[in-house]
């Protein structure tokens, strides 16, 4: 297995747009995590008359951080997503699959090695926000209650494992990388597509959508922001959007579900085409 991701390894450690695309990565989450550690809001008054404040360093508290830190890093998968393809496409484009063979590889260890580099990959950049999100915790919280709601962070993992898989899919369908990317892309930003096609409850479930999902908007930022609002019809409006919402459960199980049948048609096709 080492011996596989070595090799992986060896193809991108000189490839500079890899290490760029990390470092955004890197760079970005805690550069969002601290902006919004930064915001206030302040409505003057008494709670009974409307009167409210709040405060972004709230959301960086034990254990909340790690709900937290993880949707902020969810937004970049889309990076980390476009990285893969870059990695897969350009394995077509150079060869590099077929000079594995010719090396001494069988298929399918060629094969084997690139879903061991997407898993080594995913790990990689969970440590990472476990990393962003203790330095939070530790700088804004007052309890030590670290590991409490510490699953955040292998829900993280498999969104991470779930974009990986829907890159690597499309890289090996498409093979050509900046249709693949447009593909990618458009489909996860613009997700909403799918709620008008599908409607409310069933797009919950469809892939792109569950797995963008999957790492959920933090409770007591939404709370607070249905709180601000002084219509009372508009703050019933978004509880009710939140009872509409699948349960993490589900959705984790889902979204294993849609990764264990990525896995296996991306498998199937590397082993009937040539590659």
């Amino acid at each position: 297995m080492l011996h596989l991701l070595n090799i992986e390894y060896s193809k991108v450690k000189n490839y500079a747009t890899f290490w760029v695309m990390l470092i955004i990565y890197a760079i970005l989450i805690p550069l969002v995590a601290w902006g919004i550690s930064a915001i206030y809001f302040e409505l003057p008054g008494p709670p009974e008359a409307g009167g409210f404040n709040w405060s972004g360093s709230s959301l960086f508290h034990f254990s909340g951080v790690w709900n937290t830190v993880t949707w902020i890093a969810s937004w970049f998968n889309i990076l980390l997503g476009i990285l893969i393809v870059l990695i897969i496409c350009n394995d077509f484009n150079y060869r590099t699959f077929k000079q594995n063979v010719i090396d001494g590889l069988s298929k399918k260890q060629v094969i084997a090695s690139k879903f061991i580099f997407l898993v080594a990959l995913g790990i990689a950049v969970t440590l990472y926000t476990v990393l962003v999100g203790l330095i939070f915790g530790l700088m804004f919280s007052e309890s030590m209650d670290i590991m409490d709601n510490f699953y955040y962070v292998g829900i993280y993992f498999m969104q991470t494992i779930g974009y990986f898989t829907t890159a690597f899919l499309l890289a090996i369908l498409i093979r050509r990388t900046a249709l693949s990317i447009v593909i990618f892309v458009v489909a996860f930003v613009f997700k909403f597509i799918f709620y008008f096609a599908l409607g409310e409850t069933v797009s919950q479930f469809f892939p792109i959508n569950l797995f963008s999902d999957l790492t959920p908007f933090p409770l007591p930022f939404l709370t607070a922001l249905i709180d601000m609002n002084p219509d009372p019809e508009a703050q019933k409006q978004g509880m009710e959007a939140l009872d509409v919402m699948i349960s993490q459960p589900v959705k984790t199980t889902v979204a294993g579900i849609y990764i264990g049948i990525f896995v296996f048609v991306s498998n199937l096709i590397l082993k009937k085409r040539d590659l």
